[in-house]
């Protein structure tokens, strides 16, 4: 999927103050239904868009953010591959998307330093 197409720009600014979301996620409907949700949230300055695992590691360490939302299944880097990079070198809270409802994930996922683990349905939902 050409991310430029997706007509979504790499840094969405909120007008709150405060908190620092990295979002890697390459669905453009997941990354549209997160933003509607975090521009409603108090206390965000900035929401930054990556949309493949080294485009998250590259951001991760220009900026310092505070949430980390990592999809597992992305180009490039899968988030798996790139979750145990990012604890290393971040304190930010991590949080996992995916599409798999089973244990087995979501249990990797906090074995590899994620925080919590999301279903992707559920932000589909809201």
């Amino acid at each position: 999927m050409d991310w430029q197409a997706m007509k979504v720009p790499c840094n969405m600014a909120v007008k709150h103050s405060g908190l620092r979301i990295l979002v890697v996620e390459d669905s453009l409907l997941i990354v549209k239904r997160i933003w509607g949700m975090v521009s409603e949230l108090e206390g965000v300055t900035l929401m930054t868009l990556a949309k493949d695992g080294f485009e998250a590691l590259l951001l991760s360490s220009q900026i310092q953010h505070d949430v980390i939302l990592l999809d597992i299944k992305i180009p490039g880097k899968s988030g798996m591959d790139v979750l145990p990079e990012l604890r290393k070198s971040t304190k930010a809270t991590i949080v996992m998307l995916t599409n798999y409802s089973d244990n087995y994930y979501r249990n990797l996922c906090m074995e590899l330093g994620a925080d919590f683990s999301s279903i992707n349905q559920t932000i589909l939902r809201g």
